[in-house]
């Protein structure tokens, strides 16, 4: 298998989070993401396509995919995703096994800057091997994420 490397400016353009006091919703359907995860519900959606989140503010060291429309914070960056060089899931399969915590740049609260994020290098194969790994990840992840849902059944 042969691999490319890029800088990942060469693949995704890194986007800001925006406050969601104006689209918060108790009956809104649109996920809000921060940096712990889901904080609730907005009536419209900040960006509808595939994207890899990552921390901005706080917890940067764990990246998340985002496959349906959603809403972030500001504590949160998404990615715009070049569908022709890089599948979004296999960037976030390459991004999640990068230690963001060593490209911290705050002082008390760790952080990252777009500059930093968008020189990191990635080594992406052709689209083609991309589905063959995701082929086989994405079935060892749903059964993941089956056995935590019984898990969690048989916590209760």
């Amino acid at each position: 298998m042969k691999f490319e490397t890029f800088a990942l400016e060469e693949f995704a353009e890194i986007k800001y989070g925006k406050n969601q006091k104006n689209v918060v919703d108790e009956n809104g359907t649109v996920p809000i993401y921060g940096t712990g995860g889901l904080m609730g519900y907005a009536r419209q959606a900040l960006y509808d396509k595939p994207s890899v989140l990552i921390g901005r503010k706080g917890t940067i060291d764990k990246v998340r995919y985002v496959d349906q429309p959603f809403w972030i914070v500001d504590t949160l960056f998404y990615t715009k995703v070049n569908e022709k060089v890089i599948i979004p899931k296999y960037f976030y399969y390459s991004a999640s096994l990068l230690d963001l915590n060593k490209y911290n740049e705050g002082t008390t609260i760790p952080s990252l800057r777009t500059e930093t994020l968008n020189r990191l290098e990635f080594a992406i194969p052709s689209l083609s091997d991309q589905r063959r790994i995701l082929s086989v990840l994405e079935p060892i992840e749903q059964k993941i994420k089956n056995n935590e849902a019984i898990n969690k059944n048989l916590a209760v």
